[in-house]
């Protein structure tokens, strides 16, 4: 007994080791603020364009599932409408080069995120391959936006409608969190090593977007009557810088429980071989050496 205690401890103490070092290599904090000034700036702009220029029931569902992710809601909402514009100003606004580069300064957003994920698992970057499937992300998050907007629009009222909702909202994100990782990665992780990522991620931000419906609004509020227009942005933006902290947070977790020694590591990569969360037959020995960098668990 005494000797299983031991090696319990040795491994509880191995591993949060693991998770400090990978989160040092990392830069959490750092890394969520290149990936939130992203969103607000890259990201928002290609959201805005599209409901612009989508049909407006599209249009709709997209700007109800953004609305719903980051709690904005009542007089919020009206304050943030009129940051942005009305969709016939908007509309009026877009041209063919400037949705052009909108689209391409999207992808800005999409090569942080992965280089989030290509650093919380050790990997190398992959130039322009990474590029391409960032286009394909983004095509992927506006199709899920369209989905879950028009489905929580055409869920109803009532306890059925809520129990739908609650449904549609929480398998959409595993699914959006579990894919995005195994997408920008260009396939290098199994999609099996990728689900405590997916879920820890998808349940970190169900919960932050309970958490804004009560503290966006007030801070918004709170920050325009004191700063004006500006104090909606400083708003906006610290949340963001909340909620991408979050994401490399649980892309970290993830990836260092599943390429940990143990049972639990063997679980999440459903193999005995600390190798075993990788897809690919075999890596590369430049990959190998790198992958054997701060973090890396052996026996």
């Amino acid at each position: 007994m005494r000797g299983l205690l031991q090696r319990v401890v040795r491994w509880v103490f191995r591993t949060f080791g693991a998770f400090l070092e990978r989160f040092a290599a990392v830069g959490v904090v750092q890394s969520g603020v290149v990936l939130a000034a992203q969103t607000f700036l890259a990201l928002f702009p290609l959201f805005i364009a599209i409901t612009a220029v989508l049909p407006s029931g599209v249009a709709a569902a997209v700007a109800q599932s953004l609305r719903t992710r980051f709690g904005i809601s009542g007089s919020s909402d009206e304050i943030v409408r009129q940051l942005v514009g009305s969709r016939e100003e908007l509309r009026g606004g877009v041209t063919v080069i400037g949705a052009v580069v909108v689209l391409a300064s999207a992808t800005s957003f999409t090569r942080a995120l992965q280089r989030v994920y290509e650093q919380a698992w050790g990997l190398p970057r992959m130039g322009v391959r990474g590029s391409i499937r960032g286009f394909a992300w983004l095509t992927g998050l506006v199709v899920y936006l369209v989905i879950i907007g028009t489905a929580i629009r055409l869920a109803g009222t009532g306890t059925p409608g809520t129990v739908i909702r609650t449904v549609l909202v929480v398998a959409g994100a595993v699914l959006l969190w579990w894919w995005t990782p195994f997408l920008l990665l260009l396939g290098r992780v199994r999609a099996r090593s990728l689900l405590p990522g997916g879920l820890l991620t998808a349940a970190a931000m169900l919960v932050l977007s309970k958490v804004s419906s009560v503290v966006v609004p007030r801070t918004v509020r709170n920050n325009e009557r004191q700063f004006g227009t500006i104090g909606v942005v400083f708003a906006v933006e610290s949340w963001l810088v909340v909620l991408a902290c979050t994401i490399v947070l649980a892309a970290v977790v993830g990836a260092v429980a599943a390429q940990t020694d143990g049972p639990l590591g063997r679980f999440f990569r459903g193999a005995a071989d600390l190798e075993g969360w990788r897809r690919s037959a075999g890596p590369a020995p430049a990959e190998r050496s790198e992958r054997r960098g701060p973090g890396h668990l052996n026996g």
